[in-house]
């Protein structure tokens, strides 16, 4: 049995996700979150990216919290259905009790925690 290393709850929501990229052929793209926590989420996107790639996103959560240009890093990758899975750790100091709050709201309004 695998521990559980997060330290805060993930949520299963689809949110539009802003990337900019500092580096390589694209400078900026589109993606939605398949799942969001206080420390990163999972984004998916059409845009291959590689473990330890810097990016930027920027996204407005249900509350109206929105988080621009936050500095991120992929810290894990696959493939699946078309769409790159990129893991998203972000980098930039997040108002933590902002994203608490909006994960606590997540749980209200129905969406789905993962275990």
């Amino acid at each position: 049995m695998e521990l559980e290393r997060r330290r805060f709850p993930r949520f299963s929501t689809s949110i539009p996700v802003g990337i900019r990229f500092p580096k390589g052929p694209f400078l900026e793209g589109w993606g939605r979150t398949v799942d969001v926590s206080a420390e990163g989420l999972l984004l998916e996107s059409r845009f291959p990216l590689k473990v330890a790639d810097v990016i930027y996103v920027t996204f407005t959560l249900y509350d109206g919290a929105c988080f621009e240009n936050l500095r991120a890093r992929v810290v894990r990758i696959s493939y699946q259905e078309g769409y790159h899975l990129a893991g998203i750790a972000f980098d930039d100091v997040v108002d933590k009790q902002t994203m608490r709050d909006v994960i606590a709201a997540l749980a209200v309004e129905g969406h789905v925690p993962l275990s």
